[in-house]
């Protein structure tokens, strides 16, 4: 398993660097919405290290065809140039009746499948390339339907999926549905994300996927599962840290992955 670190914000520039060279990473995630307005060739250059491309923003579902395509120019022209291990985008909703939203909503995973399919298809079409789908962190008793959504989806379109571990457990803590539930997803597998997670300030209380945390004991289990599946050692995992950067506790939760991960592929 290769093993990754996101990179959002310009100020984990050095400290990343300092990750690549330690050899504790094999490639970076650039969360490419962030850095849109650079010259391709200079994106390409940034880290001496293969590269995955995390897209948040395309609004793949909602968008208008002409705003979609011009985006789909300026990622392919950026995807020629970083020749990436991976393209990944979420499956969400950003507007409702017109209104945009302040954070990401799920779909309705039984309701809005074909709708879904199809722009998953037209996505991919656009951006040339094959285009890994991450799960959502599920907050209602819909999420339940996500494993079998996205095992239709990936049969039904040819996409893959990014198997967000610590977004799984979320839901888990949020409706219920186990981990195991996912294991024909994560069987087919080949990009998987984690992170920390925390109880949310508001009430009722739910398990937000928030990046700032180190990795808990139940996202550690479930990361033995996966292994366990068998991913094979070319598959990718990126930990994600957005928040509270410290460069000796995020030393920490990678070498733990890499335990659980080890290059070679036997623990």
């Amino acid at each position: 398993m290769q093993i990754g670190f996101n990179f959002t914000l310009g100020e984990t520039a050095p400290m990343i660097r300092r990750l690549i060279a330690g050899g504790r990473i094999d490639y970076v995630e650039l969360l490419i919405d962030n850095f849109l307005a650079i010259p391709a060739t200079e994106i390409a250059r940034a880290f001496d290290a293969p590269v995955g491309l995390h897209i948040m923003f395309s609004k793949f579902i909602e968008r208008p065809e002409d705003e979609l395509q011009a985006l789909a120019g300026r990622l392919r022209a950026i995807i020629r140039a970083t020749r990436p291990l991976y393209v990944s985008d979420h499956i969400a909703r950003f507007t409702h009746q017109g209104r945009h939203l302040l954070h990401l909503a799920e779909i309705d995973y039984v309701a809005d499948f074909e709708q879904v399919a199809g722009r998953v298809a037209r996505w991919q079409e656009m951006l040339g390339c094959r285009i890994a789908f991450e799960n959502y962190p599920s907050i209602m008793d819909g999420g339940w339907d996500a494993p079998d959504f996205f095992r239709r989806l990936t049969a039904r379109t040819g996409c893959a999926v990014l198997f967000d571990v610590s977004n799984a457990i979320c839901a888990n803590h949020n409706c219920g549905c186990p981990i195991t539930d996912w294991a024909p997803v994560i069987r087919e597998a080949r990009h998987f994300h984690v992170a920390g997670y925390r109880p949310s300030i508001g009430q009722p209380a739910i398990t937000l996927d928030t990046h700032d945390q180190a990795l808990a004991d139940d996202t550690r289990a479930a990361l033995a599962t996966c292994r366990d599946l068998g991913p094979p050692p070319d598959a990718t995992i990126t930990y994600e840290r957005d928040d509270d950067i410290d460069e000796e506790r995020i030393a920490t939760d990678l070498d733990m992955l890499r335990a659980i991960f080890p290059r070679g592929g036997q623990p």
